[in-house]
């Protein structure tokens, strides 16, 4: 058999044997947050933290929406937080058990944190205060540095807090060089913001 010949039939199994080597020595990618921060570390599950940030007996929807150029600007000028406009944000929406009146909203989210990722959730009352907030969740590496830095699972300090007083508990953090505090009640602050916003004005 001549050389040629040879090659045009064990050309695909060459090239599949070169490919297969190929991919044996290119780098693996670990899942996304957990090469260098760890697998991620929960605190309290989203449902049982958003429960309790609302009013019992309420009833209950789960709403998809963009915020609006109108609701950035109440954001900006009444609780002094930019929020960008056109951000869709799901959130839960209660209204009292008669179906009359908006009586509170929750959310929850996760953010990039470091080289992971931290997971909040936070509730606000008809008018705009907050109910609960919560850490949830964060990549194993970052577990310490956030228990020691502001806590994990429900954080009691902002029950009843509005949302300027929690924009000047993260601009102090920062002053005190407590980052971690700090990003956690800044990405609180945005999400009670956008709340506020999303349901101020509902009145059925």
């Amino acid at each position: 058999m001549s050389g040629t010949i040879w090659l045009r039939r064990h050309r695909r199994p060459l090239l599949v044997a070169a490919l297969m080597a190929l991919l044996a020595v290119l780098p693996r990618h670990a899942p996304a947050h957990e090469g260098h921060a760890g697998p991620m570390v929960d605190f309290v599950t989203a449902n049982d933290a958003l429960k309790a940030m609302l009013p019992e007996g309420a009833r209950v929807t789960r709403r998809k929406e963009a915020l609006g150029a109108e609701g950035a600007a109440w954001a900006r000028s009444s609780l002094g937080v930019s929020l960008d406009d056109g951000d869709v944000r799901t959130y839960l929406l209660a209204r009292a058990a008669d179906g009359e009146g908006v009586v509170g909203a929750a959310m929850d989210a996760e953010f990039e944190f470091e080289h992971g990722a931290i997971k909040l959730a936070v509730g606000v009352d008809a008018a705009g205060k907050l109910t609960r907030a919560a850490v949830l969740g964060a990549n194993g590496k970052y577990v310490d540095a956030i228990r020691s830095g502001i806590g994990t699972g429900f954080l009691p300090d902002l029950e009843g807090a509005t949302v300027q007083e929690v924009a000047r508990r993260a601009e102090a953090a920062y002053a005190a060089r407590n980052n971690v505090a700090g990003d956690v009640l800044g990405h609180l602050r945005d999400m009670a913001a956008a709340l506020a916003a999303l349901t101020h004005g509902m009145a059925t």
